[in-house]
C-alpha cells in the first residue's frame, strides 16, 4: 500500500538536480528509523486507506518531513509543524484549575496533576489532535495507582458508542533494547460489560513489525523488564485483566466537531493542517525555488550578443588559459552564460556583460511567502500575526482590527478547548472514582487572550456608571477567577466600601453612641430626650 503511493514532487524539478544530495541526507536522517508497518499491521483492512490517506499525510506534515516530497525535491520549512506548536501553546494560555463541590477532591486532583505532570499529558493531547485529528487519553492502573497518557491518533484504533464513549480500543507502545526492538498491542474492550484489558508482546526491529500470531511473547525479556514495568506494571504478557475503572479508561479527544475526510469512521476528526496542505505545499516551493535562484545566480551572466563565438577575440584569454569562445562551450557551464537579445543599448552605447547576482527576486519570493502565510493562517484559524509576527507590520491597524485578529484565534482555542473537555472530565471523574470519591469534578480554562487596554477602561467606566454589577465586573475583568474566588473578592470589596463609606460620613471611626452617652444603660431614650428638650 505503502509503496504505491504516488510521488508528490514535481518531476524534473531544478531543485532535484542541483540539491539531490542534500535532500538524500535528510532523507536518511530523519526517515530511515522511522517504522509505522506495525501500526499498519493493527488497522483493520476497510480503514487502512483512510489512514494512509489522510491521517498519515497530516501527520507527516506535522512532522515538517513529508518522504515522497522532501526527501528528492524540496526543502522544509517545517509550517505543519510549527502550526501544530502555536494551537498547542495557545490552548494551554491562561492556564486550568479544577472545579469540584468537595474541597478535598479539589485538593487530591491537584496534588495527583502535579505528580502525574498533567501539564505534559495535555499539552501532548493538544498536539496529537492539531496534527491528526484526533487523540486518546488513557489511563493505565500501575501498583495500585493510575496514570494518564496521550496517544497520537496513528498509535491507536478505536471505535466509540452512540454517546461517544469509546467502546473498543488498540493502543501500540515499542520498547527499544539495543539493537532489537519490542511491539506492544494492547487491547481494551467490555466482556458482559465489564472492561477488560490485554497486553501482547512480540519482538520485532526498527524497520520491521512482529508476527503477532506466531511470535507472540509469553513472558517478559529481562532486557526490557524495566520498561514494561514503567509502562503495565508487574501483569503479563498476552494475559486477559479486569480494568480497576469504571469504564475502558480510554477517551476520544476530538479536533474538530466534523470530520469531513473520514465520514465513515465515527469519532474521528479532521486535522487543522487537512484543508491547508495545498499552502504548506506551496511555501516549501516557494522556499525551495529561491534557494533555486540563490544557487543559480552565484554564476550567471547576461552577455552582449556582440560577444558571440564569430566576432570575439579566442586568442584572448579569459580564465584559466581557456578563451571565451572555449569557456562557454564548457559542459558545466551550458546553463550559465545567456545571450542579450540586443546587442547596443537604448542610448546606442555598447551593453557590458551583467552578472545576476544581485536580482535574485527576493521581492518576489517575500511577497508570495507573506500571502502564503497569511492564507495559511486563514485556512487553520488563526490570526496572521499570531502565525508570524512580521505580517503585523505590513499595514497600520486599527484597535478593532488588531481586536478582531486576537478573536481569530481565541475563537478556534476555545472551540478546542470544549471539545477536550469532554474526554478530559470524564477521566477525570473516572480517577476521583478509582481513589473512592463519588463528588463530580470537571476541569476549568483560564482565558487564552487578555483583554486589551481599552476593553479594561470601558469595564471600569460601567461599572462606575452602574451598570455592570460587581461581581460581572470581576469575571470580565479577570476571566481566570473561579466563582468561589470571584464571590470572595465581591465581599471583601463590599465590606471595604462599606467601612470607608462610614468613615467618610463619621470620620475615621463609625459613630457609637456610647462615645457620647457612655455605657448602654446611661443612654436616654427618646421619652426621656423629648422630656428634657
Amino acid at each position: 500500500m505503502k509503496g504505491a503511493q504516488a510521488s508528490t514532487a514535481v518531476i524534473n524539478a531544478p531543485s532535484r538536480r542541483l540539491f539531490r544530495p542534500m535532500f538524500r541526507a535528510r532523507w536518511q536522517n530523519m526517515q530511515n528509523i522511522v517504522n509505522d508497518s506495525a501500526f499498519i499491521d493493527m488497522i483493520p483492512e476497510p480503514y487502512l486507506s483512510y489512514y494512509i490517506a489522510y491521517i498519515e499525510q497530516c501527520i507527516q506534515w506535522s512532522r515538517g518531513f513529508v518522504p515522497m516530497l522532501h526527501r528528492s525535491d524540496f526543502f522544509s520549512t517545517g509550517m505543519g509543524y510549527t502550526v501544530c506548536e502555536i494551537f498547542t501553546r495557545e490552548c494551554m494560555a491562561g492556564g486550568y484549575r479544577f472545579e469540584s463541590v468537595n474541597p478535598q477532591l479539589k485538593q487530591f486532583m491537584e496534588k495527583w496533576a502535579e505528580k502525574d505532570d498533567f501539564d505534559a499529558d495535555l499539552s501532548r493531547m493538544f498536539w496529537n489532535t492539531n496534527a491528526g485529528g484526533n487523540s486518546l487519553l488513557v489511563l493505565t492502573p500501575v501498583n495500585g495507582d493510575v496514570y494518564a497518557s496521550a496517544y497520537p491518533v496513528n498509535r491507536c484504533f478505536f471505535q466509540i458508542g452512540r454517546r461517544g464513549n469509546v467502546t473498543q480500543a488498540t493502543l501500540l507502545n515499542r520498547f527499544v533494547a539495543g539493537e532489537d526492538a519490542y511491539y506492544a498491542r494492547e487491547t481494551r474492550l467490555y466482556l458482559d460489560g465489564v472492561p477488560y484489558y490485554r497486553v501482547r508482546l512480540g519482538k520485532g526491529t526498527l524497520i520491521v513489525s512482529p508476527t503477532w500470531n506466531s511470535a507472540a511473547e509469553k513472558d517478559v525479556p529481562e532486557k526490557i523488564a524495566a520498561q514494561w514495568a514503567y509502562a503495565y506494571g508487574d501483569i503479563q504478557p498476552d494475559v486477559w485483566y479486569r480494568l480497576p475503572l469504571p469504564s475502558l479508561g480510554v477517551y476520544n479527544v476530538r479536533n474538530k466537531p466534523v470530520a469531513v475526510a473520514l465520514a465513515d469512521m465515527p469519532g474521528y476528526s479532521d486535522s487543522t493542517l487537512y484543508t491547508a496542505l495545498d499552502v504548506l505545499y506551496s511555501i516549501d516551493y516557494n522556499y525551495t525555488q529561491a534557494q533555486v535562484d540563490m544557487y543559480m545566480g552565484k554564476s550567471r551572466a547576461l552577455v552582449p550578443k556582440q560577444m558571440s563565438a564569430g566576432t570575439v577575440n579566442t586568442r584572448n584569454e579569459v580564465a584559466e588559459g581557456l578563451s571565451y569562445t572555449e569557456a562557454v562551450s564548457q559542459v558545466p557551464l551550458d546553463d550559465q552564460f545567456y545571450t542579450q537579445i540586443m546587442a547596443n543599448g537604448i542610448d546606442g552605447k555598447p551593453i557590458q556583460p551583467t552578472l545576476m547576482q544581485p536580482d535574485l527576486r527576493g521581492e518576489a519570493h517575500k511577497y508570495i511567502r507573506d500571502s502564503d502565510l497569511e492564507l495559511l493562517a486563514s485556512k487553520v484559524g488563526l490570526s496572521s500575526s499570531t502565525l508570524a509576527n512580521h505580517l503585523t507590520y505590513n499595514n497600520s491597524k486599527t484597535a478593532t482590527e488588531v481586536r478582531s485578529e486576537q478573536d481569530t484565534t481565541e475563537g478556534s482555542v476555545n472551540i478546542k478547548r470544549k471539545l477536550a473537555n469532554n474526554g478530559i472530565n470524564a477521566m477525570l471523574n473516572d480517577i476521583a472514582a478509582f481513589y473512592g470519591f463519588n463528588d463530580p469534578i470537571e476541569i476549568a480554562w483560564g482565558r487564552a487572550g487578555v483583554n486589551s487596554a481599552t476593553e479594561n477602561q470601558e469595564l471600569l467606566a460601567d461599572y462606575q456608571a452602574g451598570v455592570l454589577p460587581l461581581r460581572k465586573y470581576l469575571q470580565k475583568r479577570w476571566p481566570d477567577l473561579s466563582e468561589g474566588d470571584v464571590e470572595q473578592w465581591a465581599q471583601d470589596i463590599e465590606a471595604e466600601q462599606e467601612r470607608k463609606a462610614q468613615q467618610d460620613s463619621f470620620g475615621q471611626y463609625p459613630f457609637d453612641e456610647r462615645n457620647y452617652f457612655g455605657d448602654n444603660s446611661e443612654v436616654p431614650d427618646d421619652a426621656e430626650r423629648r422630656q428634657s428638650a
